[in-house]
């Protein structure tokens, strides 16, 4: 009888397993295992942008470009801070910014020292000035944080230490609002100090002068105000570089204005643990309060409790106006009834609770507009804090003061507030008030008798607005100032000295550190005012 081969029967168990060959078997195998690499993937890619520590980012290869010089201003170390955190250092410095490109990216060791306690650490830096604009020098703000009670502070470079003197920042002041005011130099407006110190002082601001060269009859009555409790002074050195071991960019003819920027920076580092607002102005930008009895009063309206607001933008309304010659005759009220609004308005001036400042430009900030904040681990999305501008209230800025005699000074009457255009600038009481307490002040024997010796007149004034239009103002004014083929500066302007008005001039003992790569750094102690220089920048 005949054998009957049944069919083999085929399953995907029992199919032979060729080796080059797909079968079903190894495309399900294969299927399943490029599935389960697309889920783990998206679980990990999703967990990354949920918390940012796990995203691994390639280092940024940082190009130095060439060896250059930095000065530092001054070191500040926080035991305890509302914003830096505790033990942090910050050192203010003129720097090189095309030292890297761009100078944010680099990072400098900072070490911290006490007995033998030793801590290092990586500092990070930030600056206030365009990364792009024409003048190579910047100010660069070094921040990094350390240990308690460290006595010595060290940068280092390739293993070469620099040793910076630090100093601890204000804790307390006499109120609860400062006022930093721009370097002064060939400073010869004492009405102008007298009307934004008394008119400061009215509303409750302590004002911080950083003074560079001044008449010195000004500088005494300034000195006087002092002793008061009314001022404070800071003497705002010019950058030297006395040892180098080769030729360099000389600093001060290539930084915006004589880094107006670092002394504001200085000023905000120096107050922000002691005072509730910092504002930043010039001498001759008034600041009235509208509707409040105080800068703080207003200062605390505006805010409203909000994290969204960085600063208040106040503009700045030019006036022009008369002033007299006689000290004992000085009236701020004469002044702000005389005063009559120009068309032209100036950039305008921040006023900022420290806390969420730690640097700030000639305006404003440029490190904390638009900053991120992040209320929970899971925002992915940052809120955003912004200036607020202020519309109902604008500065009062003298921008031009002509001298008269007493006889053509008219009784007129109080201007509107240029912000609303509604309200009075300021209130007649408050005026008689402010008058009364200056002629008092003014009556003061060691006041009084520098009356002789003030300035009479404008000499230095009109050459340094005349300098300043010819590097620039002309081309602020048209529109044309590019700031990537300008750097503002007037460190070059001729002030010829008159042996009849002799100047104070801020010096220092300069020091050098040992020669490092890229960046060696240069700082002053036992800072002073002398008579032996001139009125300078």
């Amino acid at each position: 009888m005949e054998k009957l081969i049944h069919p083999m029967s085929y399953s995907l168990l029992t199919l032979r397993k060729l080796r080059y060959k797909l079968h079903p078997l190894r495309l399900f195998k294969l299927f399943l295992f490029i599935g389960f690499l697309i889920i783990l993937f998206l679980l990990l890619g999703t967990t990354a942008f949920k918390h940012k520590e796990l995203i691994i980012e390639t280092p940024k290869e940082i190009v130095i470009l060439q060896k250059t010089h930095a000065f530092v201003h001054s070191a500040y170390f926080y035991p305890v801070s509302k914003s830096l955190g505790n033990n942090a250092i910050a050192i203010v410095t003129t720097m090189n910014k095309r030292t890297v490109d761009p100078i944010t990216d680099y990072t400098i060791k900072v070490h911290g020292s006490y007995m033998r306690k030793r801590m290092t650490n990586v500092a990070t830096l930030t600056t206030e000035h365009l990364l792009n604009d024409r003048c190579d020098y910047s100010q660069v703000l070094i921040q990094s944080n350390l240990f308690p009670g460290m006595n010595k502070l060290e940068i280092e470079s390739e293993g070469v230490l620099t040793e910076i003197p630090f100093k601890m920042p204000k804790y307390s002041a006499p109120k609860p609002v400062v006022f930093c005011v721009s370097p002064q130099f060939a400073a010869e407006q004492w009405q102008t100090f007298l009307t934004q110190l008394h008119i400061s002082k009215r509303y409750g601001a302590h004002l911080q002068l950083y003074i560079v060269s001044m008449v010195e009859s000004y500088y005494k009555l300034i000195k006087e105000y002092e002793k008061l409790g009314l001022v404070s002074i800071e003497p705002w050195l010019t950058i030297k570089f006395p040892v180098t071991d080769g030729p360099y960019l000389e600093p001060n003819r290539n930084v915006e204005l004589r880094n107006q920027a670092a002394a504001h920076t200085d000023c905000i580092l120096m107050y922000k643990e002691a005072v509730s607002f910092v504002g930043i102005l010039d001498m001759d930008d008034i600041l009235i309060p509208n509707n409040a009895n105080s800068y703080y009063e207003e200062f605390e309206r505006e805010y409203g409790g909000s994290w969204f607001i960085s600063a208040l933008q106040y503009g700045k309304a030019d006036f022009e106006t008369i002033k007299v010659a006689s000290l004992e005759d000085q009236s701020i009220t004469a002044i702000v009834k005389n005063a009559r609004r120009l068309p032209t308005k100036d950039q305008g001036k921040s006023f900022v609770r420290p806390e969420r400042f730690n640097s700030s430009w000639s305006h404003y900030s440029r490190n904390s507009d638009d900053k991120p904040m992040y209320w929970t681990p899971k925002q992915s999305v940052p809120l955003m804090m912004r200036r607020k501008a202020m519309r109902s209230n604008n500065i009062f800025h003298l921008k031009n003061m002509f001298l008269k005699n007493l006889t053509e000074v008219k009784d007129g009457a109080v201007p509107l507030n240029p912000g609303d255009n509604i309200t009075q600038l300021i209130s007649e009481d408050h005026l008689a008030e402010i008058d009364a307490e200056m002629k008092s002040i003014l009556a003061l024997e060691p006041i009084a008798e520098l009356s002789k010796t003030l300035p009479k007149d404008d000499y230095y004034m009109p050459i340094i607005f005349k300098c300043y239009n010819d590097s620039f103002y002309h081309l602020r004014d048209t529109h044309t100032l590019m700031n990537d083929v300008t750097c503002v500066n007037a460190f070059d302007c001729e002030l010829p000295q008159r042996a009849d008005m002799p100047c104070v001039h801020s010096d220092a003992t300069y020091h050098s550190g040992p020669s490092m790569f890229p960046i060696t750094f240069h700082w002053a102690t036992d800072a002073l005012f002398t008579n032996e220089i001139g009125c300078y920048q």
